[in-house]
């Protein structure tokens, strides 16, 4: 039985006002993405392509364009992965790109991109096909499963470090001192028999025949 319903629900919707949060958690959270963004480009460039820059980006977009089509939004590891967590499909079922393709999505001069594809197939990064370029299986394991179980779990601190970051705000921040504020600036009419009084100085005189109440 699931004993933590919170793991279940998108971390966003754990916040009561992420915009709020964010703006005055701002310097904080931002310090500590680009801090991740930057460490595991950092860790990826030096490990896996020499401290090459451009070939690690079309490595990287090699590796996401040749399998997202096998990946849809919400995928299930039970519903599309085998029991060592790998797709079960032969260099068919991938989707290569073309020189053209990779052009167009990386922004990288024609030319470059020419020679960092040839590059990363010396080696044995990325094969090339009829159909275009796919990413090469031969350094899958286990040197890119222990890189990414890696980045895996600093990716998680960072989020971690994030959401502690965001929740202390909403713990602390003008809206959890809301109902606290909202009650000091109550009129003082509002008060708990406050209204049934008037003050002596302005009753209404008393009627002829009775004893003058008091007078301004």
């Amino acid at each position: 039985m699931n004993t933590h319903p919170s793991a279940a629900v998108p971390l966003l919707s754990q916040l009561r006002d992420f915009d709020g949060s964010f703006d005055r958690a701002f310097t904080l959270v931002a310090f500590a993405i680009n801090r991740h963004l930057i460490d595991h480009m950092l860790r990826t460039a030096r490990n896996l392509t020499m401290d090459d820059y451009e070939a690690m980006i079309i490595w990287g977009v090699l590796a996401h364009q040749n399998i997202a089509h096998l990946l849809p939004p919400g995928s299930v590891p039970s519903a599309v992965l085998n029991d060592k967590g790998r797709l079960d499909l032969t260099d068919q079922g991938l989707r290569p790109l073309r020189l053209r393709d990779i052009v167009q999505i990386t922004h990288i001069p024609r030319e470059t991109v020419r020679r960092k594809l040839d590059l990363l197939a010396s080696q044995q990064c990325i094969e090339r096909t009829p159909r275009g370029w796919v990413c090469s299986r031969a350094r899958t394991e286990p040197e890119l499963r222990d890189f990414t179980r890696e980045s895996v779990r600093r990716f998680l601190m960072a989020a971690d470090e994030v959401m502690r970051t965001l929740r202390a705000v909403e713990a602390t921040g003008p809206a959890a001192n809301a109902p606290a504020r909202a009650a000091s600036l109550r009129p003082a009419t509002s008060l708990p028999d406050a209204a049934s009084r008037v003050p002596p100085a302005l009753e209404r005189p008393a009627a002829r025949g009775q004893p003058d109440g008091p007078r301004l």
